[in-house]
């Protein structure tokens, strides 16, 4: 019987750090230096530099939905193939590979003359998906 209640009071305790842990839209802060990078796409989606702005003043949660989307929904695995150039981050629109974004696991794209992988985060990850 107390081998069981510390089996629950365990399993609790993991549930509770783990779901601390898990990643929100409304604990999320963006790097100021992604958010440099990726604006750009922001900006062409909502009219411009100038209309952004004022979108995001007037629609700040969904500012924060679609930056996060731009700069948090993959990652680059440095040196993952022997040849290529180093991959700068800043030149990809992720949008054009949603097509090939997987359900559960993530998605490596291989693209061609760089030395670096794309690797999308799988759709269960997404906090938010446009």
């Amino acid at each position: 019987m107390l081998t069981r209640i510390a089996y629950l009071v365990v399993f609790l305790l993991v549930g509770f750090c783990v779901s601390a842990q898990a990643p929100s839209l409304e604990t999320y802060k963006p790097d100021p230096a992604k958010e440099k990078m990726f604006y750009p796409y922001l900006a062409v989606l909502h009219g411009g530099p100038t209309s952004t702005e004022e979108w995001k003043k007037s629609h700040t949660v969904q500012y924060y939905q679609e930056l996060w989307y731009y700069c948090e929904s993959f990652y680059v695995v440095r040196d993952y193939y022997s040849e290529g150039v180093t991959l700068n981050e800043e030149i990809i629109d992720i949008s054009r590979f949603e097509s090939q974004r997987q359900a559960t696991v993530p998605t490596y794209i291989h693209l061609p003359g760089f030395k670096d992988a794309l690797v999308l985060l799988p759709t269960t990850k997404l906090l938010y998906k446009p």
